[in-house]
């Protein structure tokens, strides 16, 4: 049964189904929803519902939001991949100029940029920040470390004095540089081109500000040298400091440039 309505907006029921308008009747749209407005064209059967046109409209209008929401995803994450395997770059996959978060198998050479992961070869060189833990023969960071390098030659090259833009971590190998880290260098020779906080243990240790302890192997057998201001302690057979601020020297030989107690003692030497 239907209803009267007037001639320009009869509509035909059938089958619990509504038929709206027909091939005359026009369709506006206001505020993003579809309207029927008059139309001097009769009605007639078939055609879709209003509320089925509707819900096309709105499935239409969602898929275009998540086409251009991934298209804006793609475009953001274009330069980064979950994994990276290179042989000697540039012969890698992808090329050294994305970024890596997951996992670098290198071959024998590996380059990339921004690094986060698990990174594993023979060498390994992140041009960028590096946060995660380095394993191979010669890992290489050219700028901030937040994580651990192992192997036989780690090195992290900030180029930074200031400690806004120190390393954060640790470097174990037979020799290990870092520009500026607070952490550990435990190795055969530890060198900090500017600033260093933290433990450095091996045969050899050198920093030119040293914030902590230089010690050699068992404490006693090394050689530990800081070129500006040490303040903490350094244990080992031969001793040197630039300028003590606060701190001592424990070992055979202790030197003190400036504010020692004396420029040379055996034993123990210091400035507190």
């Amino acid at each position: 049964m239907t209803g009267y309505l007037p001639p320009r907006w009869r509509l035909t029921m059938r089958a619990q189904q509504v038929t709206p308008f027909p091939w005359g009747t026009d369709l506006k749209r206001r505020e993003g929803r579809p309207t029927l407005v008059e139309s001097d064209c009769p009605c007639a059967d078939g055609g879709e519902s209003v509320i089925l046109l509707a819900q096309r409209n709105k499935e239409q209008t969602i898929k275009r939001i998540v086409t251009v929401a991934c298209l804006v995803a793609g475009t953001l994450l274009a330069d980064t991949t979950p994994v990276m395997v290179s042989l000697v770059t540039p012969v890698q996959a992808p090329s050294r100029s994305y970024d890596v978060t997951g996992l670098r198998l290198s071959l024998i050479y590996g380059e990339c940029q921004e690094f986060t992961g698990l990174d594993i070869g023979v060498v390994d060189n992140a041009r960028k920040d590096f946060t995660g833990l380095a394993v191979g023969g010669i890992n290489c960071v050219c700028d901030r470390l937040y994580g651990a390098q192992v192997g036989l030659v780690n090195w992290n090259g900030n180029g930074e004095t200031s400690w806004e833009r120190r390393s954060v971590g640790a470097q174990v190998g037979i020799l290990n540089y870092a520009d500026t880290l607070c952490g550990l260098q435990d190795g055969f020779v530890n060198i900090s081109g500017a600033s260093f906080m933290g433990l450095q243990s091996s045969l050899v240790n050198c920093a030119n500000d040293m914030y902590g302890i230089q010690c050699g192997y068992y404490f006693i057998f090394g050689v530990n040298a800081t070129g500006g201001t040490l303040r903490g302690c350094q244990i080992g057979l031969v001793n040197y400091a630039n300028r003590l601020d606060r701190g001592c020297q424990i070992g055979i030989l202790n030197i003190i440039s400036h504010n020692g107690w004396l420029p040379v003692l055996p034993i123990i030497n210091g400035s507190f």
